[in-house]
């Protein structure tokens, strides 16, 4: 495939490879700084499919619900030791994938959503195996692997757990914490996620090459920006677009979770900032059709675990809560349509 160019904020720029394949940036322009913010007052668009569904954590286990947050109902039963985590949705609707640490690592499953029974497809070694990710065709699942106090690297593993994990690239960060959460492009030949790589810059969003394995970065380096994190990449439906958490607003390292929502081309122009969140904007989610974004907030939480599922305008705009919860505990949200 075709390396694409980094740009700055929608001015294209050159990008040198490296001998091993890796891109590195040209000298960040003043335009890099400058983020487009949208207008806040474009409505929510009405769901177009009345099989659009959302899978999410709830208390620590995965729940389905309608698009308008209606008919919310449990799928899995929280293990005792930890939480399910980053449920997705197979492109066919019949199925999801999760991470949980039942059997005592933490593997991904999937299942069935007729038959509700938990199939583990890793094995959770070498630190457990989590945020999986389905290709477009649904036959692949991409997740990460390793203890993220040491390193994440990127895997790819048949859907039906046929075949072992093929290693596609390898953890190198100096805070893998923040890194991961892998996104499938629609077309199947590339991989977004998130890694600081070890360059002192902060966490960016990277672009692997799934056949040739080789590595772009996506989003702009900040000047000064050591503390900016880019996390939970969501690929549009059309492929024209990014979202992301972000908090390469915050002017230190202080502020360093105060994340809001943004958007960004995968060439790297168009950086967008679609939330100004009082409190921390992340996990955001495309619908089916593009034209709504989920995504979790604790902006009205009197306890750091409080979350609540919100949606808007795929562009920005009025924000709406789908959860509603005593004692919120929503994060996680991926759309799809229901089989």
């Amino acid at each position: 495939m075709a390396a694409l160019l980094l740009a700055s904020c929608g001015t294209p720029g050159p990008v040198a490879q490296t001998s091993t394949g890796v891109a590195t940036d040209v000298p960040e322009s003043p335009g890099a700084r400058e983020l487009k913010v949208v207008a806040r007052d474009a409505p929510v668009p009405p769901a177009s499919d009345p099989h659009e569904v959302l899978v999410f954590v709830r208390e620590g286990s995965v729940w389905m619900m309608n698009a308008d947050g209606a008919e919310a109902a449990q799928l899995t039963v929280r293990s005792h030791s930890a939480a399910d985590e980053s449920p997705a949705l197979s492109p066919d609707g019949a199925r999801i994938a999760y991470t949980s640490p039942a059997d005592g690592n933490y593997r991904i499953y999937v299942m069935s959503l007729d038959e509700l029974v938990p199939t583990p497809l890793t094995s959770g070694d070498e630190g457990g195996d989590t945020n999986p990710c389905w290709s477009p065709d649904g036959r692949q699942i991409a997740f990460t692997r390793g203890d993220p106090r040491d390193k994440r690297d990127l895997y790819v593993v048949a859907a039906d757990g046929k075949s072992a994990p093929v290693l596609l690239l390898e953890g190198n960060d100096d805070q893998p914490d923040y890194g991961g959460t892998p996104a499938w492009s629609p077309d199947g030949k590339t991989i977004v996620f998130a890694a600081d790589r070890r360059e002192a810059r902060g966490t960016r969003l990277w672009a692997v090459d799934v056949a040739t394995h080789a590595i772009h970065p996506i989003t702009p380096v900040r000047q000064g920006g050591w503390f900016v994190s880019d996390e939970d990449p969501a690929w549009s439906p059309d492929g024209t677009t990014i979202a992301f958490a972000s908090n390469r607003h915050a002017q230190s390292a202080d502020q360093q979770r105060d994340l809001d929502i943004y958007t960004i081309h995968p060439d790297g122009s168009g950086l967008t900032r679609l939330t100004n969140d009082p409190g921390a904007a992340t996990d955001p989610a495309y619908s089916p059709d593009g034209k709504r974004l989920y995504f979790a907030s604790n902006r009205l939480a009197t306890q750091d675990y409080e979350r609540e599922i919100y949606v808007m305008a795929a562009g920005g705009g009025k924000q709406r809560r789908l959860t509603r919860d005593e004692r919120p505990q929503n994060s996680a949200p991926q759309a799809g349509r229901r089989k």
